[in-house]
């Protein structure tokens, strides 16, 4: 029986799932021989669900640079020391005569830098921290670098709780900041960059997406925590836009659900990724959201690449496309998606899930793949909307393709088995029309924990639809638990209340 006393963190979001993926026959990998797994702590399973270890073996991120775009950041908690290359802030506040501008703070401690600091920690945490014995989150890339760009911050004047004010006077346009910070990464010579929040479509985040293409980085992004709602710039085309699942391989009830964009899942439920209290950092504090699953594909794709340096963004993606976690069914025939590869021959999935996009993400099997022989292109761009931004052929061109070669990601073939149906597997387009909002998310442990609540964005465009997905079936649901609020809280993270649940 759950634990009553879980909380959950709407940005991170644990991911397992089983498929509802179309797959044919190929000489695909199967796993190798078992190496020795660390014992788990509590709130690290999926280390060894995932194959971290073994992951290891093979790269660890360094010489790999990930960009994190989030809210404030406390580069100094133990798990981060010495990791954080740079950080800056694209928000401006009044300054004291309430007149001229000047640039927010982009490191602060507290309750408003929980939701960046768990994300960089997630991704290169050193394993130090203030839990037992000295204990804290071991990050999947531990020596990558982070470069941190703080785009949203509280704001208790402001009735979603957010802001940034990146033109004078004061306007909170997050989703323009979001934009120019995806710009600002790729040209500072990110590899990777990570975006665990939710804002809305502007012109400059179109740009931004381009940019990166055109500077040879990778962009993930996380789906939120709202059902039904998935935005932008997840929903950005040629975005590895990332779903949650749980220990048990599928999608927790406070996941968004399905949608078109959806490109892979990751774990994001009951994760050891720290708190911030009144009394301080808490590394071995769990929690679970899309913004936990975003950060682990982000460090994992970051582990990936340092073991194949001359690989191009395309090929890397290639390979999270080629290789995810598959196993046969523990009953009847086919095949259903989960952590690893499990076994010889596995089919190549051929169509991708409303759900989990190609599958769960499984970078200990894809990084055993020759890079350097995959095609060039991003398979993650999709083709088959024109209205999708940016435009495919704008993507191939930016990456030095030509056109043609940005249209094998949805290409499909012959299919072979069909494995068994996910929850969700078709997705609809709805209007919402509501302005700035914020979507609180929740943190919490598993033992004698306190839970902490904070704050989360959605901006949506009328112009750009989220996509929309029917409610998860009970069986697959989560027990409901309900948040102790705070004043304050990770202004980044996207997601609800538990207590908003219907």
């Amino acid at each position: 029986m759950a634990d009553p006393r879980r909380g959950r963190l709407a940005s991170a979001v644990l991911v397992t799932a089983v498929g509802g993926l179309v797959v044919a026959p190929s000489g695909a990998l199967g796993r190798p021989p078992a190496t020795a797994v660390t014992a788990d702590r509590p709130g690290e399973w999926w280390r060894s669900a995932m194959g971290v270890d073994e992951l290891a073996e093979a790269g660890t991120g360094g010489g790999k640079t990930v960009a994190v775009i989030d809210g404030p950041i406390d580069p100094d908690v133990p798990e981060l020391r010495g990791k954080v290359d740079s950080t800056e802030s694209l928000c401006l506040d009044l300054d004291g005569d309430g007149l001229s501008e000047k640039k927010r703070s982009s490191v602060v401690k507290g309750p408003e830098a929980e939701h960046a600091t768990s994300m960089a920690a997630m991704i290169v945490g050193a394993g130090r921290g203030t839990g037992p014995g000295g204990t804290g989150i071991r990050g999947i890339a531990p020596d990558a670098r982070i470069r941190h760009y703080a785009v949203i911050y509280d704001d208790d004047t402001k009735t979603d709780g957010t802001s940034c004010g990146v033109t004078f006077p004061r306007e909170d346009e997050v989703r323009k900041a979001v934009g120019q910070a995806i710009s600002k990464a790729a040209l500072d010579g990110a590899d990777v960059i990570s975006v665990s929040l939710t804002s809305g479509y502007s012109q400059q985040t179109v740009d931004g997406l381009l940019t990166a293409y055109r500077q040879g980085a990778v962009v993930v992004a996380s789906t939120g925590n709202e059902r039904g709602k998935i935005t932008w710039p997840g929903v950005g085309n040629g975005v590895v836009l990332v779903n949650p699942v749980g220990e048990n391989g599928r999608l927790p009830d406070f996941a968004a659900g399905a949608g078109r964009s959806v490109g892979t899942a990751a774990p994001g439920e009951d994760i050891m990724a720290g708190v911030y209290d009144s009394s301080g950092w808490h590394s071995e504090r769990l929690g679970s959201g899309s913004s936990i699953s975003t950060a682990i594909v982000s460090g994992g794709i970051a582990a990936m690449w340092s073991a194949h340096p001359d690989a191009t963004a395309g090929q890397v993606l290639q390979a999270v496309r080629q290789a995810p976690g598959l196993r046969e069914k523990t009953a009847g025939s086919g095949y259903e998606t989960w952590f690893r590869r499990e076994g010889e021959d596995l089919p190549q999935v051929r169509t991708r899930n409303a759900s989990y996009g190609w599958g769960i993400f499984d970078p200990a099997d894809a990084v055993r793949l020759d890079l350097g022989t995959l095609p060039r292109d991003n398979p993650f761009v999709r083709t088959d909307n024109p209205t999708d931004e940016p435009a495919a052929d704008d993507i191939a061109q930016a990456m030095g393709l030509a056109a043609s070669a940005s249209t094998s990601g949805d290409a499909t073939a012959s299919p072979g088995p069909t494995t068994a149906r996910g929850p969700e597997d078709t997705a609809a387009a709805s209007s919402d029309e509501s302005g700035p909002r914020a979507l609180p998310w929740v943190l919490g442990t598993l033992v004698l924990v306190v839970l902490a609540a904070g704050g989360g964005l959605a901006l949506r465009s009328r112009r750009h639809l989220p996509e929309t997905a029917p409610p998860v079936p009970s069986g697959s649901a989560q027990t409901r638990t309900d948040p102790v609020p705070t004043s304050h809280g990770a202004s980044s993270a996207e997601g609800r209340n538990d207590d908003a649940h219907p």
